[in-house]
């Protein structure tokens, strides 16, 4: 009886009490952001394929006179190049994607599960993620609006 009891409970929880989601699902991956980081304009076109140029950016702190912002895979990945290397790497159209710490990390190829340095209804960040100088992700109803990536500078 109390077999049959521990059974009708498990059962419960895990239709009634647990997350739709399953933490042991595959996590599709945006970008590898280890191909893009730190890159070359020419070697992040060898992953992202062709840029188009939107714009200069200027940062007096990050000694950043007329950085080349670029945009790539229509828009999807915009990236400014400062020193000459991917430094500010922003992920946009991801209201598809779950905004929750695994998807996150996933999406952008990483591995190792962290918690966020901040981690509220809008912002989750991670401060020095491995060799990342700051991963922001932002939330839109339920969903990630986009992912903010500083590589080097801050």
């Amino acid at each position: 009886m109390l077999v049959i009891a521990v059974i009708l409970l498990a059962i419960f929880v895990k239709f009634y009490v647990l997350k739709d989601h399953d933490e042991n699902a595959p996590v599709v991956v945006e970008m590898e952001l280890s191909k893009v980081a730190f890159r070359s304009q020419q070697e992040v076109e060898a992953v992202l394929g062709k840029g188009e140029l939107l714009s200069y950016f200027r940062d007096d702190r990050a000694n950043c006179e007329k950085c080349p912002k670029m945009s790539y895979k229509e828009g999807k990945v915009e990236i400014i190049y400062m020193n000459e290397i991917a430094d500010r790497i922003m992920i946009n159209k991801l209201t598809d994607y779950n905004f929750e710490d695994r998807v996150i990390l996933g999406l952008l190829d990483l591995k190792e599960n962290i918690k966020p340095t901040i981690d509220n209804q809008e912002l989750k960040q991670w401060d020095n993620y491995q060799k990342y100088s700051q991963i922001s992700a932002f939330n839109r109803d339920g969903k990630i609006e986009y992912i903010l990536i500083k590589a080097k500078t801050m």
